[in-house]
């Protein structure tokens, strides 16, 4: 059974026990109100607008990314869209800093489809080792599921990322996520939740 399919069940599991009291509610569909910026390794910039959908017990999630700050509909890269279940913890953060308030949330990556939107970086793919990056010869505007093949290891990999420990705070119709870590990986380890917050989405009406 491949880390995904473990990191699942633990969540399903986690949803599963009883609750004393209910945490706060992500449902609905929140989008991007303005172009953000996300750290990558080596100090490298990333310019992305987001578009999150929620049930109770499910995520669907589509980033775009873009060439520059801007996030000009003409200069886009690319888009990953992913999919899991979550849970959003009923504890609540009580230690003073920008995510006080906030309430720990663990969520998985079940499957994972990505779509080059540049000729650049469909090529950029397109020189992963075969069998890491998808099961066919990508091309700009084709989207492909890269489940089977544990994610991208040009861009994003299942077997160093099956699931993210993050914060969640819900402030009127602003859903407000961890900071992304500083060398725009993941964080999977519940002893280092972010100490700061991303850019508010707003919730579609």
């Amino acid at each position: 059974m491949n880390a995904v399919r473990l990191a699942t069940l633990a969540t399903l599991c986690l949803s599963g026990q009883s609750l004393a009291a209910e945490p706060p509610s992500l449902v609905g569909r929140w989008k991007s109100t303005q172009c953000e910026v996300r750290p990558g390794a080596g100090g490298q910039k990333y310019y992305v607008k987001r578009d999150f959908t929620y049930t109770k017990t499910d995520s669907k999630a589509s980033i775009t990314f873009y060439a520059d700050e801007t996030c000009d509909e003409s200069k886009k890269m690319s888009r990953v869209f992913f999919t899991g279940p979550y849970v959003v913890r009923t504890q609540v953060i009580d230690t003073e800093g920008a995510t006080k308030g906030a309430s720990p949330a663990h969520f998985v990556f079940s499957t994972l489809k990505l779509t080059p939107l540049a000729e650049g970086f469909a090529q950029y793919l397109n020189s992963a080792a075969p069998g890491t990056c998808g099961t066919k010869k990508w091309e700009v505007g084709k989207e492909q599921d890269v489940t089977s093949t544990n994610g991208c290891s040009a861009v994003f990999s299942f077997n160093t990322c099956p699931w993210e420990q993050d914060v969640v705070k819900v402030v009127g119709d602003e859903l407000y996520f961890g900071a992304r870590p500083a060398d725009g990986g993941c964080n999977p380890d519940v002893k280092h939740l972010p100490s700061e917050l991303q850019a508010p989405l707003k919730r579609v009406k």
